[in-house]
């Protein structure tokens, strides 16, 4: 009991000082305990699934699971129109009866078993989540001597989420494009209606906080998903959290490559400070950038749930028993296994979208050799029309909620230049110390005939094939590259467990040379994760980046800024339409008025968001009334922009000197509601006077 006792002691300190950095401790329990509460239900499924003895099984899958699962309960209520705190109860309660049906499935799986071991080796893995995540959670948004602070990379993914759940909070359905005027949010957002519910029934609360905690709680469910993915392949419970420790930790060689970089030329090493350490592969050599599972940790943990949930349906294909465990037992129906297998996918497609893609490739080719193993001919393409059915209802539901822009192909298939570019160089970067452990691993499979590993070879495969060859528009070819990237990582971790448990089953000359590489490998691969973790909570470096992207290190909202951002939030409308000029904030603040004042803009220019090219041209649109130099003709064009107030700050200052006192000149046409020392806010008045 020891054992177990004291890393979940551990755990408890380090969730308990996490949580209480980021908000007072009472709301981060509550927060927690209700995303916990919207896991429980998939935890009853999978015992129900998976049948009697199987409760460490269901406890670390069924989170995901039930997660899922009450989510699109919830987006049920949510699309019939119900709102208010019984949507924080009643999902789980409802979501927990599909345990019933899962009855039927009883008996065609045989997960892991685990034990007390697992449980030590878990709760100990789980202390990635606090280690990770705790102090660059605690810096976000911090108040600091000139503003609120918000650090890169947290002004990308975070700062996006913002705007999602202070959009989706409003109550439409689907929710309003806050980028551009009559137009339907296109993002998978229901990984975000949760937390959206919450900031709506909780509104002392900040967004920040509710997705902070919320973060945590997926995080921590992921990474039981990821143990429980890798000790599929790896009976050793201490090898299955090794491979899934380096899988999050120990993952690149560019913090390394840098330091030398820096080393040989003479210059200092603390420039490291002024790099993206985790894209040196693309940043330095033009090629793919990946990042490593510990930035899906701090800046995705919604895609994580996705990819939870979508590796779930490829599990149930390697757990599946396809004949009968005797003569006189019922044989088991693919039918029902592919229709599982589906449904799992088609939730992995309303929380990551183009995740689910790659993973039901991932799972056809898999499920396609599995039955074609077991001469079940025919099962194959009655099993993909089973398998088919659920994922046809979820891309029918993504395309009733908007999810996609219609207005153009979205996906290319062609050699994606940056893949391309000193390929060879840059996925030994990026993926270095994994790729040399799991070679081993490899090499120990095809030595043990360890067949059952040949899904991780497809994983590995169509990751690889993706990677190279397919590539979602306006992400500047990479957005493809880090759902692959992250996909290699996790399946590497199995091998890298495997090449652990069968070399430290050998003598003790091997077990030196193991531990000897082991932590040669972690040495190379450390620098990365430190270097990029003490960044992620820098908040003094204010530099300017301009290179593939222009902004800044830190950005520092000036209490200027904060004082007119509540003002917005406090005295207009939710659905008013509030302008800044995108173009000229397009660089630094591109959420300015979206994620911070929780206001729609006519046009902005989102990061997150494809096409990109309609965004541009509405922004030009707006951008041309900067210019214009009567008073009558900026209310005229405001109005056909239906702005209904125009936001006046530094760089729209800098930029359109003369826009200011056009606006003061004409008090009849636009009423300044707001000012203090560098902030303005005008009114534009309807009808002209």
């Amino acid at each position: 009991m020891i054992a177990i006792l004291l890393p979940a002691l551990a755990l408890s300190a380090a969730l308990t000082l996490t949580l209480w950095a980021i908000q007072p401790l009472t709301w981060s329990i509550l927060l927690l305990l209700v995303a916990f509460w919207f896991c429980a239900p998939g935890v009853l499924v999978a015992r129900r699934l998976y049948g009697p003895g199987t409760w460490g099984a269901a406890l670390l899958v069924g989170g995901t699971w039930g997660y899922a699962l009450s989510c699109l309960v919830l987006l049920g209520f949510w699309i019939a129109g119900v709102r208010g705190s019984l949507l924080l109860v009643l999902p789980p309660l409802l979501a927990s009866l599909a345990a019933w049906p899962a009855g039927r499935l009883t008996g065609l799986f045989t997960p892991p078993r685990f034990t007390r071991q697992d449980a030590t080796a878990l709760l100990l893995l789980l202390l990635v989540v606090p280690v990770v995540v705790g102090r660059p959670f605690a810096r976000v948004g911090e108040m600091v001597e000139d503003g609120r602070a918000y650090r890169a990379y947290f002004t990308a993914d975070f700062v996006w989420r913002m705007a999602v759940v202070a959009e989706v909070s409003k109550g439409d359905v689907p929710p309003h494009n806050p980028f551009f005027l009559d137009d339907a949010l296109h993002y998978y957002w229901l990984a975000h209606l949760l937390p959206s519910v919450e900031y709506r029934q909780w509104r002392h609360l900040t967004n920040e906080q509710i997705l902070l905690v919320n973060s945590v709680a997926l995080d921590l469910v992921f990474i039981a998903f990821f143990f429980f993915f890798v000790r599929h392949f790896v009976r050793g419970p201490t090898a299955a959290a090794l491979g899934c420790l380096g899988g999050v930790l120990f993952t690149s060689f560019e913090g390394t490559e840098r330091l030398w970089a820096l080393w040989s030329a003479g210059e200092s090493l603390g420039l490291v400070r002024y790099v993206n350490i985790d894209a040196i592969t693309r940043w330095i050599y033009g090629s793919m950038p990946v990042d490593g599972l510990h930035r899906l940790l701090l800046y995705q943990p919604h895609h994580a749930m996705g990819y939870a949930i979508g590796f779930s349906a490829l599990l149930c294909l390697v757990q599946a028993r396809l004949a009968p465990r005797s003569p006189l037992a019922p044989r088991p129906s693919p039918l029902l296994l592919m229709a599982l297998a589906g449904s799992l996918l088609a939730a992995c497609l309303l929380l990551s979208t183009f995740s689910a893609v790659m993973i039901t490739t991932m799972v056809a080719v898999y499920a396609a050799i599995r039955l074609g193993a077991a001469r079940q001919w025919r099962a194959i393409t009655t099993g993909a029309l089973a398998g088919a059915a659920p994922l046809v209802v979820g891309v029918l539901l993504a395309s009733g909620l908007r999810y996609a822009d219609r207005a153009d192909l979205l996906v290319s298939i062609r050699v994606v230049p940056p893949a391309a570019t000193r390929p060879v160089l840059a996925i030994f970067l990026s993926f270095g110390p994994m790729l040399i452990a799991g070679a081993v691993g490899a090499w120990l499979a095809v030595r043990r005939r360890a067949t059952g590993l040949g899904v991780i070879g497809i994983v590995i495969a169509v990751s690889l094939l993706f990677y190279f060859f397919v590539d979602v528009r306006d992400h500047q070819f990479v957005y493809v590259g880090w759902r692959s990237g992250h996909f290699l990582f996790m399946a590497l971790a199995v091998l890298v467990g495997f090449a652990l448990q069968e070399l430290w089953r050998a003598g003790v000359r091997t077990k030196i040379v193991t531990a000897a590489g082991v932590i040669l490998l972690a040495t190379a691969a450390a620098p990365l994760t430190v270097i990029d973790l003490y960044n992620t909570q820098d908040l003094r470096n204010r530099e300017i980046v301009d290179g593939l992207a222009k902004f800044r290190w830190t950005l520092v909202l000036s209490r200027d800024e904060i004082q007119a951002l509540d003002w917005i939030k406090r005295f207009t409308p939710d659905d008013a339409i509030v302008q800044v000029e995108p173009t000229v904030r397009n660089a630094f603040t591109w959420a300015f008025v979206p994620a911070f004042a929780e206001r729609r803009m006519s046009a902005g220019i989102p990061i997150s968001m494809v096409p990109l090219s309609k965004y541009l041209e509405a922004s030009r649109t707006v951008f041309g009334l900067y210019n214009m130099a009567k008073g009558r003709e900026v209310h005229e064009r405001t109005r056909s922009l239906r702005i209904d107030y125009l936001v006046i700050g530094p760089p729209e200052r800098h930029k359109y000197p003369n826009f200011e006192p056009i606006l003061n000149a004409h008090p009849e046409l636009f009423r300044r509601m707001f000012r203090n020392r560098s902030m303005a806010i005008y009114y534009v008045v309807r009808g002209g006077g």
